[in-house]
């Protein structure tokens, strides 16, 4: 088990040598693609969801719990679309959903 600092917790964070791998790779790969800023806003982000998991209980980070924090933190949040067509595919995406045929 590895001791990893994230900002984001204040605190380290126990987690498995691949697990600290992987955030290690997509904190370089966002440096990489998007900047300074944006890796800070990313691993600020996952910090925050870490320290959640380990207050509600989780005694470490695994790889799929790693998995899981990377891969939700990255995912841009969806542009606002206030036109008339925005709206209606936005009520449609709710009713499928609503009616369980639309899938993640």
């Amino acid at each position: 088990m590895e001791q990893i600092t994230v900002a984001g917790h204040p605190h380290p964070i126990p987690a498995s040598p691949v697990a600290a791998k992987l955030l290690r790779e997509r904190l370089e790969e966002t440096r990489q693609k998007r900047g300074a800023e944006a890796a800070e806003q990313f691993e600020k982000l996952v910090g925050e969801r870490l320290g959640q998991l380990l207050e509600s209980g989780k005694p470490s980070i695994d790889l799929g719990n790693m998995r899981a924090v990377v891969t939700y933190a990255e995912v841009p949040p969806e542009e606002e679309d206030s036109s008339a067509l925005g709206r209606t595919l936005r009520g449609i995406k709710d009713k499928l959903a609503q009616r369980g045929g639309l899938q993640g």
